[in-house]
């Protein structure tokens, strides 16, 4: 029977098969591994399957069911297995465990394991901890059959690819499957998890990033003082782990008091700049942002159409968050007519989608019907952001409309708010995160950084590091 845990591993076998192909898990089998990265690596390990116990607990407390609960005890039963071969690992290498500290990348993984099983539904924990689980026993069943007899780290091989260490796993699957939980948060939390276990690999080769990272265009205008643009595109596109390439539509004179001067690029120069990046690396996901006129549109459009790109995020840029217009009306045609049957998804405030669909968006019903519009140009998914009443954001797709509902963040410090929400959309796209999934990453990194905003200037950018 097809399960949702394999439909969940089977849409990340990427990653899976990114992990095994690393030079730090190859070298477990052939004996290639330094003995201090082997160090490091096991040290940072322990730390991990503490949390992993706790995790365990904590998901342990908020089953309904003693069956539940008994699987909860086993499998921190399977990790206190776990750290017994560290303990030994530990003793030859000269380890005191007690005393580790954690790098980035361990604290990313715990603290994520630990927020989510403290704070969200049963399942939601299962689908964060199953990958380490199940990753780990495929590596093992994978590296068993090229283990040298000589390597010093074939006790993990052989612990990992043992069919009780993959029971483990197969018994937790099935706890996904409880309906309390959209299927889409579970898919973004294993996948979530899938990426922290390269990054812990990653970390253990002396390295934060694993093999090549997907690659992402802004096509956009650019923001001299760093808040917006371009510029907040590639901070963010960093910060999401892809390689940012850039599109410039038009420059501007801004800082964070205002805007002193909009200077729009020659079309040629535009078509150029996409021809470059486009003939040579790609992209996996874009986004376009201030285009400046309709004949930039219309040429980005022509650009995507020749060379298209695995998703395209529409950030369109007509009208402040306060409801003063950007642009002129044939920029708006343009979008509607040359961008919006390119679009995977498209990112307008309120009253951009109210520009673009002709219907004043005033709150839920009216945003639905709005973005219904929208996907009748062509755009296959709309996301509209602010709707009055909600406190969030709705997307409307094909499959009806959902409210992705985010607190309100006191603070004047939102410039480039838009640019990086659009943008971490496109970055997760480039990962291979569902809409839905890009979106509920995107609304809480955005919500991290308006609420660690460094306070620069007067209306002054958001934290792109959060």
């Amino acid at each position: 029977m097809h399960t949702l845990a394999d439909s969940l591993w089977q849409a990340d076998r990427d990653l899976a098969d990114a992990c095994l192909r690393h030079p730090f898990v190859r070298g477990l089998a052939d004996g290639s591994l330094p003995p201090w990265r082997y160090r490091d690596y096991v040290a940072q390990d322990a730390f991990f399957l503490r949390a992993f116990a706790q995790a365990y607990r904590l998901a342990a407390a908020k089953c309904a069911d003693e069956a539940g609960r008994a699987l909860y005890a086993r499998l921190q039963a399977g990790v206190d297995d776990e750290l017994q071969l560290h303990a030994r690992a530990a003793d030859r290498l000269g380890i005191e465990l007690g005393a580790v500290t954690p790098n980035d990348a361990t604290l990313a993984y715990t603290e994520f394991l630990l927020a989510t099983a403290a704070t969200r539904p049963e399942p939601c924990a299962a689908a964060a901890m199953l990958p380490c689980l199940r990753l780990y026993a495929w590596l093992g069943q994978q590296l068993l059959p090229n283990l040298l007899p000589g390597s010093p780290h074939g006790d993990w091989v052989r612990t990992y690819a043992d069919p009780q260490f993959a029971q483990l796993w197969a018994e937790l699957a099935p706890r996904l499957e409880l309906p309390v939980v959209d299927r889409d948060e579970l898919a973004a939390l294993h996948r979530r998890a899938m990426h922290l276990e390269q990054r812990f690999f990653a970390a253990a080769w002396g390295g934060d990033w694993l093999g090549t990272p997907p690659i992402a265009l802004s096509i956009a205008g650019s923001d001299p003082s760093g808040g917006a643009g371009i510029q907040a595109d590639l901070k963010t596109f960093h910060r999401c782990g892809v390689y940012g390439q850039a599109a410039i539509t038009l420059l501007t004179a801004q800082n964070t008091r205002g805007v002193q001067g909009v200077f729009l690029q020659p079309v040629d120069v535009v078509q150029a700049q996409l021809h470059s990046v486009l003939g040579d690396l790609g992209a996996r996901a874009a986004k376009t942002g201030a285009l400046g006129s309709a004949a930039i549109t219309a040429a980005v459009a022509a650009e995507l159409r020749q060379r298209p790109v695995g998703a395209l995020v529409v950030d369109p840029v007509l009208v402040s968050k306060h409801g003063h217009s950007l642009c002129d009306d044939d920029v708006v045609s343009a979008l509607r007519r040359e961008l919006l049957p390119l679009a995977t998804v498209v990112t307008p405030n309120r009253f951009e989608a109210a520009r673009l669909s002709g219907i004043e968006v005033d709150g839920g019903p009216a945003a639905a019907r709005a973005g219904r519009a929208l996907l009748g140009c062509g755009a296959r998914a709309v996301l509209v952001k602010d709707v009055p009443g909600l406190d969030g954001d709705l997307l409307v797709d094909a499959d009806g409309e959902r409210l992705f509902a985010r607190p309100r963040i006191d603070t004047v410090h939102r410039h480039g708010s838009g640019c990086t929400a659009s943008a971490a959309i496109a970055a997760r796209l480039a990962h291979g995160d569902t809409v839905a999934a890009a979106v509920v990453f995107a609304r809480d990194y955005l919500v991290r950084a308006l609420a660690s905003a460094p306070g620069l200037g007067g209306i002054g950018p958001v934290n792109h590091w959060a």
